[in-house]
């Protein structure tokens, strides 16, 4: 059953960075919302980063949050019918996603993705998120088993 679950998160995490790649393009014309649901949330230890921007609560649908304990920091799977409950930051600078990407280890532990979530208001923006990357998937199912 876990091998199944696993290649199904490995499938999903290599469809997810083929999109990634033409994201990017929409990086380019200055699309800078940012959904977050761990660290990078208001209170939590790296949101001083984000602490001088306008954010609305949010949620992420059709994603689950992950958080092994082993690894000390969330992240998130597609699943159907789940959500994930986070923040959406607006007008996020390019220098500050770029600094971000550094510490989130973009292209290494995540690729940023475009998706698309919902605000309590029910309005649905357009944000990047930090999904994980085939590696991380791999080394999270590893310690589980």
């Amino acid at each position: 059953m876990k091998t199944l679950i696993f290649n199904n998160l490995i499938e999903k995490s290599k469809l997810n960075s083929k999109n990634s790649s033409n994201n990017n393009k929409r990086h380019d014309q200055k699309l800078n919302n940012l959904f977050v649901y761990g660290t990078l949330q208001h209170g939590k230890s790296r949101n001083y980063i984000l602490k001088d921007l306008s954010y609305e609560k949010t949620i992420l649908p059709d994603y689950k949050k992950v958080e092994p304990q082993t690894l000390g920091f969330p992240f998130i799977i597609q699943e159907e019918g789940s959500i994930v409950e986070g923040e959406v930051y607006f007008k996020v600078p390019d220098s500050l996603l770029e600094r971000i990407d550094a510490i989130e280890n973009e292209g290494v532990l995540y690729h940023r993705l475009l998706v698309k979530v919902k605000t309590i208001k029910e309005k649905e923006v357009e944000a990047f998120v930090y999904y994980p990357s085939e590696d991380l998937i791999k080394s999270y199912l590893e310690v589980s088993e």
